[in-house]
């Protein structure tokens, strides 16, 4: 009964802590968007790509050229000033037009990996909770395994019990205590894991879970696929990647038609007083044989933008689904798991009254020992995978990364 009362006390304090002292996810999650090498990563690639379009805009500001050069028919050297103003070629306004969703195809890919670093984050704080978790569960194991070593040496001085039973406890006891050091080392692991990403050391004791989780507002299965397909990173990605490879198609063709351009050339020879000047209008038609078969590679890969967008979409509604049915099954399995530990804190209690009764062998009680822990530990396992199933399909559905974490966050560290 002590070590019911004891384990029930353990419980509360647990949940007390969780609830005053839980880590703060989302405030963590924008520490790590200003820390995390590969967001950062990820961000100065996003800076490459918003300079690669303003390069695409700027394909009818004038150009210029300077250079000098002496020719073989020449006696002194020459120095030539050009400029010229593109007025008509279509094969730019083409490349124009491809900047905009060019652009929208470098924020969506920003997009990806901040849900990316949500995830990480999320995963790296459940590994804090599994450990933490378990090392106070594994604590607890412990002290019932050593008050069972007691009460096994008790019935042993009396004549009643056997030092097979001691033993048998003995070896569960420092199992159990090697295990510990491996839970600890997992803990300080996760910690510099965490702390990698968001540039603070957390405190373990940030990461306790209550002793209950609720249920979840699952909106219908359609809702979700239908924000999913409408505004998810992936799948607008894979529209962008379809309207790029259109303007391709696009520039190729317009490759072959003539453009014209506004030219001004001022052009001097050095040491003698000759200039020649000219203001006009050039025309350029081009003529290579091998634009046609690069029409061809384009129009192919329209054709393979537009396969990997119906085939991102029906990943997108497999996943939807799937991880709304886990969802909504994790929920139920959370209960029963509920119901499977107060079991087994019954079994603990009832498997030692009847090894003092002589009814129990030392195993009995060592096993209920066991399966209580192992009841718990999965339970938090259950809760944790809950919450990432939770952040990834409200990320799927086209929810701020923000507002998917905080959603999360309450649910693992909520009031029962």
């Amino acid at each position: 009964m002590k070590t019911a009362q004891a384990l029930t006390f353990t419980c509360i304090a647990m949940a007390l802590c969780a609830n005053v002292f839980a880590q703060n996810l989302p405030q963590d999650f924008e520490k790590a968007l200003a820390f995390d090498p590969s967001y950062q990563s990820a961000k100065a690639d996003y800076q490459v790509g918003q300079r690669n379009v303003k390069v695409a805009r700027s394909v009818f500001f004038p150009e210029a050229t300077f250079n000098t050069q002496r020719l073989a028919t020449d006696t002194s050297g020459r120095t030539t000033f050009t400029v010229v103003q593109p007025l008509i070629d279509v094969q730019r306004w083409m490349t124009l037009g491809q900047a905009a969703p060019q652009q929208l195809l470098a924020e969506v890919n920003l997009l990806s990996k901040r849900q990316d670093l949500a995830t990480r984050l999320l995963k790296a704080a459940n590994a804090i909770i599994l450990a933490n978790e378990n090392i106070k569960l594994n604590a607890a194991k412990m002290e019932a395994l050593d008050q069972q070593a007691l009460a096994a040496k008790r019935k042993l001085e009396l004549g009643q019990g056997t030092v097979t039973d001691l033993r048998d406890i003995e070896v569960k006891a420092s199992q159990a205590k090697a295990q510990q050091l491996s839970f600890k080392t997992q803990l300080q692991n996760s910690l510099k894991q965490y702390e990698a990403m968001t540039g603070n050391t957390p405190a373990a004791t940030s990461f306790v879970l209550p002793t209950t989780h609720g249920s979840y507002g699952l909106k219908p299965l359609n809702d979700y696929t239908t924000m999913a397909l409408q505004g998810g990173p992936n799948v607008l990605a894979a529209r962008y990647n379809i309207e790029i490879a259109e303007y391709e198609v696009k520039k190729v063709k317009a490759s072959l038609l003539p453009a014209m351009s506004a030219q001004y050339s001022y052009s001097k020879a050095t040491g003698v007083a000759i200039s020649n000047s000219y203001v006009g209008v050039g025309l350029t038609v081009p003529l290579k044989a091998g634009t046609w078969y690069g029409m061809e590679a384009a129009e192919s890969g329209v054709v393979k933008a537009q396969e990997s967008l119906r085939e991102t979409e029906a990943k997108v509604r497999l996943e939807t689904d799937r991880l709304n049915a886990l969802i909504a099954t994790g929920i139920e399995a959370l209960r029963i798991q509920r119901e499977a530990i107060a079991s087994a804190e019954l079994s603990v209690v009832a498997n030692r009254q009847s090894y003092q009764g002589g009814v129990r062998t030392a195993v009995d009680v060592i096993n209920a020992i066991q399966t209580a822990f192992q009841v718990k530990s999965e339970y938090v396992g259950l809760a944790t995978a809950q919450a990432e199933n939770i952040l990834s399909l409200t990320m799927l559905a086209a929810v701020n990364p923000q507002e998917a974490m905080a959603d999360a966050y309450g649910y693992l560290f909520a009031k029962p």
